[in-house]
């Protein structure tokens, strides 16, 4: 076994032969087995030794070229995931075309044509599965939307979900960094759309965390229309109830030689109970805590178990997980993810108007779609 550390750089072809640079030394192979990733190894067989550069063919006559932009160097994770992916679909004779943006989808007599900005490509069957428009910066772009909203599909508003939320930050702000074990609701109007209990972490801009990212498509819909006023409510101490809470922070404040800095702190962390105080506005924390009057021990421990922060957006798509809202899945057969009245024509994941929790339920579909998908269109080519 011949271990590579990486590479040369390339895109990922099939049908050519593969010059590569190999690492460390290189000797005469009959048979050279190459370990990628964690667990992907390739018998490559027929290779000749030319300088320190090695001509590899795998068994069965397909080929490898790595060339050009995508690199492949053999570092972290992600990085092996491509390498493991690439070099598995080689072997099973795909072609992978990348830098080859598609701008548009064109029927023909037998099935389709992909405009691309190097060419068309003639297909029996297009599987468009794009992604959504969330993270951009990871590759996420509505653009490819159009693909088929172009030809007539109908497509719903998109917004961004499993995003983090921007919030007034009068408060927020000191003790931004900060995660609690909190309940979080959303209100719009006053009337609650969505809660969760869990993780919150406090930011500079507001609320983010997976208690908060879990509730936030309300917040992303809210967004786009623009429509009522949205809040959030924190529930600092979601084990305790409200007259308890009130009783111990009343025993407490008699405890000697305690300030109002240090009410709360053990009942929450220390900054985080200052805020609270601040907010309910139990002022100065300088006092002595036996000053603490009964309406004001009231207003604190109501304010742990809601503190409401006007919702003011979220983070948009840059910040998102998840976009919610895209082609109509009604357009779909179910059955094999086809679009109905485009026979060949197929779609999956993020691309519909189809979006989930927080959990894997998001990855799970995008697999699972593709995965259909993919079994009808082999069966189409039988």
């Amino acid at each position: 076994m011949y271990d590579i550390p990486w590479f040369a750089t390339g895109t990922l072809t099939v049908g050519e032969n593969l010059t590569v640079t190999l690492t460390g030394d290189c000797g005469p192979f009959e048979d050279l087995t190459i370990t990628v990733g964690k667990n992907t190894r390739l018998t490559l067989q027929n290779v000749t030794i030319n300088g320190d550069r090695t001509l590899l063919s795998l068994a069965g006559g397909n080929t490898l070229l790595l060339a050009g932009e995508n690199r492949l160097d053999g570092t972290g994770d992600a990085a092996n995931l491509t390498q493991d992916e690439r070099l598995e679909t080689a072997a099973l004779g795909v072609e992978l075309c990348c830098q080859r943006p598609a701008t548009a989808l064109q029927r023909t007599n037998t099935g389709w044509r992909v405009i691309t900005a190097a060419g068309a490509v003639e297909t029996k069957a297009v599987l468009v599965c794009t992604g959504g428009a969330a993270a951009p910066a990871l590759g996420g772009s509505a653009e490819a939307y159009g693909l088929l909203t172009d030809l007539g599909l109908a497509k719903t508003p998109l917004f961004p979900s499993i995003v983090q939320l921007r919030t007034d930050t009068a408060l927020v702000r000191a003790v931004k960094g900060i995660r609690v074990d909190a309940g979080v609701e959303l209100r719009l109007d006053g009337a609650v759309q969505a809660q969760n209990t869990g993780e919150v972490l406090f930011t500079d801009y507001g609320l983010s965390g997976p208690a908060v990212m879990q509730v936030s498509r309300v917040a992303g819909d809210w967004e786009r229309r623009q429509r009522g006023t949205l809040t959030a409510v924190l529930d600092l101490l979601p084990d305790w109830k409200l007259p308890m809470l009130e009783k111990r922070i009343g025993v407490r404040s008699r405890l000697p030689g305690r300030t109002l800095e240090d009410l709360l702190t053990g009942l929450l962390h220390k900054r985080v109970g200052q805020t609270v105080l601040r907010a309910a506005g139990v002022l100065p924390l300088t006092r002595p805590a036996d000053t603490l009057t009964p309406a004001e021990c009231h207003r604190a421990a109501a304010l742990c178990k809601g503190w409401e922060l006007p919702v003011l957006g979220t983070k948009g798509f840059g910040g998102a997980q998840v976009t919610a809202g895209g082609i109509n899945a009604r357009q779909i057969d179910p059955q094999t993810m086809g679009l109905r009245g485009f026979p060949g024509l197929f779609a999956a994941g993020e691309v519909l108007d189809v979006d989930g929790d927080c959990g894997g339920f998001n990855l799970q579909f995008a697999f699972s779609s593709a995965y259909v998908a993919a079994t009808a269109i082999a069966a189409g080519w039988r």
